[in-house]
């Protein structure tokens, strides 16, 4: 798994897929230009806006690219507690937790004069079916995930087309159901990942060996500590 994606580069740099603006067309395309792998970050964004921002990508490099999705809220499945598991989805946050939430950060939303979010969980999957949708229709060299794992026949799906997945994982657990549903390689995040870890679970335990063992098994893979110790 560790060498699938070394045909995408001529150096081995890839582009952080970071959502939020940071990882425009233009970045992406410069990245690529220069010899690495450049990534569009899918997340925060409508299905129509990646579609866009696909075409702006193309027009400035005919080189490979990738994009990330960021997974609806949920767990993996396959691991226990995700969507197969007997725990289910995660529970919604408490009504009452959210309010104060608001009106804890209200003097802030005033400050910058802008409104609140919209606490509504419609928004919760990002648009995820529909971009995957558009991925499919106009396939790039690399799609990665994030916050979650893809069921299997949505990464089978990409492999038809043509295109590598990749999962972020933050312990063994993630990593082996990520591997079982079939993606091509991993993005093994440590605790260097700064302010979040793109985790599959609303969870801050981490069981006890879940550190060892994944660094036992990324270390003989990728030559170096992973840093999950």
């Amino acid at each position: 798994m560790s060498s699938v994606l070394n045909g995408l580069w001529r150096v081995p740099i890839v582009q952080a897929p970071m959502a939020g603006g940071a990882s425009c067309p233009g970045l992406a395309a410069a990245v690529a230009e220069a010899g690495g792998l450049g990534f569009l970050a899918g997340g925060y964004k409508t299905a129509d806006g990646l579609y866009q921002e696909l075409k702006q990508v193309r027009a400035l490099t005919g080189r490979p690219f990738g994009v990330n999705l960021f997974l609806p809220q949920g767990r993996c499945p396959g691991e226990e507690g995700g969507p197969t598991g007997p725990a289910g989805a995660p529970p919604p946050v408490a009504p009452a937790a959210l309010d104060l939430y608001r009106q804890q950060i209200a003097g802030e939303a005033t400050w910058y004069d802008t409104p609140l979010g919209d606490p509504d969980d419609s928004g919760r999957d990002d648009g995820y079916d529909a971009k995957v949708a558009i991925l499919l229709d106009e396939p790039v060299p690399v799609v990665s995930f994030t916050f979650g794992c893809p069921e299997p026949k949505v990464l089978e799906s990409f492999a038809r087309v043509g295109t590598r997945t990749v999962v972020t994982v933050t312990t063994a657990a993630e990593a082996v159901a990520a591997e079982r549903a079939g993606a091509d390689a991993l993005c093994v995040q440590g605790i260097e990942a700064g302010g979040h870890q793109g985790s599959h679970r609303d969870d801050p335990q981490i069981p006890p060996g879940a550190r060892g063992a994944a660094c036992s098994r990324c270390s003989p893979a990728y030559g170096r500590p992973c840093g999950c110790r």
